[in-house]
């Protein structure tokens, strides 16, 4: 193949990955055109694409309205709270099924995986009773104490599981030198272990912060006070009849909704890139 046509190609591609980028952008683009437009402006047919006067109104109306500084904080707590104690419990659960020798093993590791094919819907019932015996229902207790359990959604499993498969690809030379060294199981995994491992972590830490932050069901399964509630709650309740379906609003307090999410992705970034990389590279 010529040197004209690999440019081809490589034009042909660098062109399809725009169109596909371009794709992806339109939602993002169309959520923060409606956050900045009135509601009169929404209902126009053909929709108006370009701001004209935009409404920059609608986020201090959302602040407002919504008293959303109360759910963004309670988000950021449950959020921070609950991604710290799920990779708490898998860094640990994962050590042991990666470095450490027990009867039952496999089976023990075959069963934790088989647990991510249950819905949390089908458990919710149960994780009720536990939460209303233990005392925790309307407190964010029932929303953070389980991650440090391996928390109550497939998550839990899934983190052990990527923990696992990154554990056992660092050389267990590493650990058979600390051990000469003096160093005990628990000092390899804390001070050399962890720290080779920062880029799973970190790839398990953006899924799982992800994953509290966008929930809704937990919230209003465990919670009844409004002022306890996330974010999620307070977008949820912007497409009701009380605030007149306003679209507008809710795409404003969703744009909101995104930031923390961005910030842990380009603070992430780094390491999931590296993460990617060391997976696909062997010796």
């Amino acid at each position: 193949m010529g040197r004209p046509a690999i440019r081809a190609s490589k034009s042909l591609h660098y062109i399809a990955l725009l169109v596909v980028a371009l794709v992806m952008l339109v939602p993002f683009l169309w959520m923060i055109v409606t956050s900045l437009q009135s509601p009169e402006t929404l209902v126009k047919f053909p929709p108006d694409l370009i701001l004209t006067s935009p409404k920059f109104s609608n986020y201090s109306e959302v602040f407002r309205d919504l008293t959303i500084g109360t759910f963004f904080f309670n988000s950021i707590k449950i959020s921070l709270l609950g991604t710290l104690g799920e990779l708490l419990a898998a860094s640990l659960a994962a050590f042991a099924f990666a470095r450490m020798e027990f009867r039952g093993k496999k089976i023990l590791f075959a069963v934790l995986l088989s647990t991510m094919m249950i819905p949390f819907q089908v458990t919710m019932i149960p994780v009720y009773i536990i939460m209303k015996w233990l005392g925790w229902l309307d407190s964010h207790a029932s929303l953070i104490i389980p991650h440090f359990f391996g928390g109550a959604f497939a998550s839990g499993a899934f983190g052990v599981f990527l923990l696992r498969q990154f554990f056992e690809s660092i050389p267990r030379e590493l650990e058979d030198a600390s051990r000469i060294d003096g160093a005990s199981r628990f000092r390899f995994f804390t001070t050399i272990l962890l720290p080779l491992s920062k880029p799973a972590l970190a790839v398990l830490a953006l899924f799982v912060f992800m994953g509290i932050w966008n929930d809704l069901l937990s919230p209003v399964l465990f919670l009844s006070s409004e002022e306890k509630m996330p974010l999620t709650f307070g977008l949820a309740i912007l497409q009701t009849v009380q605030h007149n379906f306003r679209y507008d609003l809710l795409m404003a307090g969703t744009l909101i909704s995104i930031v923390p999410i961005l910030i842990v992705y380009i603070i992430s970034q780094r390491f999931v890139t590296n993460a990617f990389l060391r997976t696909g590279v062997k010796g």
